[in-house]
């Protein structure tokens, strides 16, 4: 990893009004998390990006694992019930593997990775990436569609929609149940990451410093000529976009490191919270949870905690986590409460595992 000076450029201009609020909101000064998940679903796999659908249910999509099914596979497709408040997370594996994407990579030991979903109109939508076999590049990325709640899916098998590793990491504005909290109804916002999902450990790719937002009409989500990409400045009061992928303008740039040396921005989830009338995107780093708060889906972002759980080994008692996002379902009514998933994969030296669908509380200023 390259070692640069510490320093933060969250690029920012002052909050102004989200398209279609009345009232600036304010800020989100802090939160707090607990020291390791509590509520966890009898399952196998990390990852788990996930939507709440118009039947009530969450869908989430794990990696390397069996889900809540009992079939090994690169990719798994889960319908979810329950919820960590009542302490009744339950499953079914529903699909995996070629039924839901395929790889694009030549090269060997590349498998597909789930990074964001979307619920939408009883619709389903799945990003899927190519992960290189040491995790330290995406190079491209598709999205899938099903009609069925799962069951079945489709998508273009002729070539990705994102290659070139920009925008390969993709994940989608997490707007409740059916993303029936949108702002605009026209469209639905993704997030994207170049280069690779994480800090490249190996800088075979630039580790990603910038978060990307696009924008796409609810009619075609998986026709790449609709989607825009955010081409204005980070907070402005107006947004500007761009058909040309090339020409985007990153939304948040942070190029902190750690003190354990690694870049913090990370494939994660973003949530809105409607009484608040925030954003939340949660990232992180191999030992580190990094999140941030925003009044409109282009910022101005700011940090709102950067959590170290200190370097391996850790005890059951505290651990950190990778791919941590804030599934809008459980989201408390009053927005005091909402819980965090996040994984430790038994393939690190951290002493401890947490390679399954587990969420611990976090608490957010009333």
């Amino acid at each position: 990893m390259n070692r640069r000076p510490a320093s933060i450029a969250i690029l920012a201009v002052s909050a102004v009004l989200l398209a279609g609020c009345s009232a600036a909101s304010a800020p989100i000064e802090a939160v707090t998390v607990a020291d390791a998940p509590t509520a966890i679903g009898v399952s196998d796999g990390d990852l788990w990006p996930s939507c709440w659908s118009d039947d009530g249910a969450l869908y989430a999509a794990n990696g390397d694992g069996s889900g809540f099914g009992s079939t090994f596979s690169d990719i798994v497709m889960n319908r979810i019930t329950g919820t960590p408040a009542s302490d009744d997370l339950a499953g079914e594996g529903l699909v995996s593997g070629d039924a839901l994407g395929q790889v694009w990579t030549d090269a060997a030991g590349y498998t597909r990775k789930p990074t964001g979903m979307l619920c939408l109109g009883g619709a389903l939508y799945l990003a899927v990436q190519d992960l290189a076999p040491d995790f330290n590049a995406a190079p491209n990325a598709t999205i899938a569609r099903s009609d069925d709640h799962g069951r079945t899916w489709n998508w273009d098998h002729a070539a990705p929609m994102f290659d070139d590793g920009a925008f390969t990491t993709v994940w989608f504005a997490d707007y409740g149940k059916d993303a029936e909290r949108r702002p605009d109804k026209d469209y639905v916002y993704a997030y994207g990451l170049d280069g690779n999902w994480r800090d490249s450990f190996t800088d075979v790719v630039p580790d990603p410093t910038e978060l990307f937002l696009a924008r796409v009409p609810v009619a075609s989500v998986q026709d790449l000529s609709t989607w825009e990409f955010y081409s204005g400045e980070a907070g402005a009061s107006e947004a500007t976009w761009t058909r040309d992928v090339a020409a985007k303008k990153p939304v948040l740039v942070d190029d902190r490191r750690t003190a354990h040396g690694m870049s913090v921005i990370s494939q994660g989830g973003v949530t809105y919270l409607p009484k608040h009338d925030r954003y939340l995107y949660t990232s992180w780093t191999e030992y580190t949870f990094e999140f941030y708060e925003s009044p409109q889906p282009w910022g101005p972002w700011t940090s709102v905690l950067s959590e170290d759980f200190g370097t391996y080994p850790w005890q059951a008692d505290r651990i950190g986590g990778y791919a941590t996002t804030v599934p809008s379902k459980f989201v408390s009514d009053d927005e005091k409460t909402a819980w965090v998933q996040s994984n430790v994969c038994p393939c690190a030296p951290a002493g401890v595992t947490s390679y399954w669908f587990g969420l611990r509380q976090m608490t957010l200023p009333g």
